[in-house]
């Protein structure tokens, strides 16, 4: 692990962002970490991420880096793709263009490999990390792309 903070500080490095329990947390409801309406059809009209809050230490990190070598990508089954992308432009600065989505999270690594072959043909796979929360996507990350990994508790970590 003691790479992957020096890695995530070359100017050169691109950074896939994972966005729920990453870029922001999962306090959504009132007395769960979920919307008390996840897994109902009231979900879909409800904007969860208009009360989310920005985590201070990735936005530091992301205000100190070239917003054009972040990117996001997010498991979304809800329809709440605008929303999300609208909260990371938000609060971190990140385009909405930068944001991509997926119903499946074991297609992740073939989206991010397809993005980096298509804006950063050449870049070193070591200068690539992807972040996520999520221990089962970090082990398709490891073992089906070339890139570095890392979880957002590398921020507590450094701080």
């Amino acid at each position: 692990m003691g790479q992957i903070w020096e890695i995530l500080h070359k100017p050169d490095t691109v950074v896939f962002f994972d966005i729920d329990g990453t870029l922001t947390s999962y306090n959504y409801g009132d007395h769960h970490a979920h919307h008390e309406l996840d897994y109902t059809p009231e979900f879909r009209d409800v904007n969860i991420y208009a009360d989310c809050k920005r985590l201070n230490p990735i936005y530091e990190y992301i205000q100190s880096h070239d917003v054009n070598r972040l990117y996001c990508i997010s498991r979304e089954p809800h329809g709440h793709e605008s929303w999300k992308s609208e909260m990371v432009e938000r609060f971190y600065g990140i385009p909405a263009s930068h944001c991509f989505y997926t119903l499946d999270a074991s297609k992740k690594p073939e989206i991010v490999k397809d993005k980096i072959k298509e804006l950063f043909p050449d870049i070193d796979p070591m200068s690539v990390v992807l972040m996520d929360d999520n221990d089962e996507t970090l082990g398709l990350y490891m073992k089906e792309t070339p890139f570095c990994t890392a979880h957002p508790m590398i921020f507590m970590e450094n701080l």
